[in-house]
């Protein structure tokens, strides 16, 4: 009997031990990024963009982003390469930015330069993260410097009660019509890095803007200018 119940003890014990390590993977598990973002977004790309200072808020469970936010000064993190004519610190004209319809990790995105005429809409958005942070992925269609284009942006921030803190824009152009000299427009397949100068994109009812500068709607300086 006493054999016996030092079997069953063992069994016990290793049991209780088997699902302590168990329940430890689980909550140690990273919670990384959905299928659907690694679908749009090519690692290279992620890497490429974090090593110029891109934070990542991973998880699946986003607050809720919906609003419109204003990002100013718009102000270069990090250039493209060390080709690029701009420099960090640069200013450039400021961005609305227009989130709707979230339904749990997806969302709906607009983009527009205040003052200038680039626009950007996002086809497919979609967001990571827990608490009150959060990354949104996104693939865009849109018209910078008078070049049609299609790009990934990547922006990441805290939502607060006044706007969104620590606001960082990436962003990577995927395809243009013309520009093959790359005279209007930043190359393809290059990144570049922003963030809100006072560290806060503030929140604002309006996303509907006075009709564009006409000095700034061809050579107007905006996120993919070159």
């Amino acid at each position: 009997m006493k054999t016996y119940a030092r079997f069953l003890f063992a069994a016990f014990t290793a049991a209780a031990l088997l699902g302590g390590v168990t329940s430890c993977k689980k909550d140690e598990a990273a919670p990384g990024l959905s299928a659907k973002i690694q679908n749009i977004v090519p690692q290279a790309a992620l890497d490429d963009m974090k090593a110029k200072g891109l934070v990542i808020n991973e998880g699946n469970t986003p607050p809720n982003i919906e609003g419109v936010f204003e990002v100013s000064p718009f102000t270069l993190l990090a250039p493209y390469s060390s080709e690029d004519t701009y420099s960090k610190g640069r200013v450039v004209s400021n961005y609305r930015y227009r989130f709707t319809a979230q339904n749990g990790d997806e969302v709906k995105m607009e983009e527009k330069q205040v003052g200038g005429s680039n626009t950007g809409t996002g086809t497919a958005s979609f967001l990571s993260g827990s608490g009150n942070k959060f990354t949104l992925f996104g693939q865009v269609v849109g018209t910078s410097s008078g070049i049609a284009n299609k790009y990934l942006t990547v922006i990441t921030g805290e939502m607060t009660a006044t706007g969104i803190k620590d606001f960082q824009y990436a962003t990577l152009i995927t395809e243009k019509t013309g520009d093959v000299d790359n005279l209007r427009l930043i190359p393809v397949n290059k990144s570049r890095v922003w963030i809100d100068g006072n560290q806060l994109a503030s929140k604002t009812n309006a996303f509907r803007l006075a009709a564009p500068d006409p000095q700034l709607i061809d050579g107007g300086s905006g996120a993919l200018s070159r």
